[in-house]
């Protein structure tokens, strides 16, 4: 396949995906909410993880405090959540490997990396 005939066909498939989907929106959240955040979208639409992201964020002091806090606990909190008790699962192991690599709650450090020593970074996490 030459490139121009792959470009226009990716050209082609990129406006068709338009037609029928509408973009999300997008928010400013730090590294590690982003983070968070896909593991409660995962499974889920993203209005539903919204709502539990914000929840979570209502509910609880502080990130460390929900990486404590046990799976039944986090599943009530997140609410109608589709896949709550993984999503809290997911959430869970997520903090605590961020936990035991930084001794910290912030990723902001890694924008700074390349983006293949960040993948690297990320992927020892889970």
């Amino acid at each position: 396949m030459s490139m121009s005939n792959r470009a226009a066909k990716l050209t082609k498939t990129h406006r068709v995906l338009k037609k029928h989907f509408k973009p999300c929106s997008t928010t400013d959240r730090p590294v590690m909410e982003q983070l968070l955040y896909a593991c409660c979208l995962e499974g889920a639409g993203h209005e539903s993880a919204d709502e539990a992201f914000a929840k979570l964020q209502q509910t609880y002091f502080d990130w460390n405090e929900v990486r404590v806090t046990t799976v039944s606990e986090l599943t009530e909190a997140m609410g109608d959540l589709n896949g709550a008790g993984d999503a809290a699962m997911r959430l869970k192991r997520m903090l605590q490997a961020i936990f035991e690599s930084y001794y910290s709650f912030d990723l902001e450090l890694l924008k700074k990396e390349s983006i293949g020593k960040a993948v690297k970074q990320l992927k020892k996490l889970d």
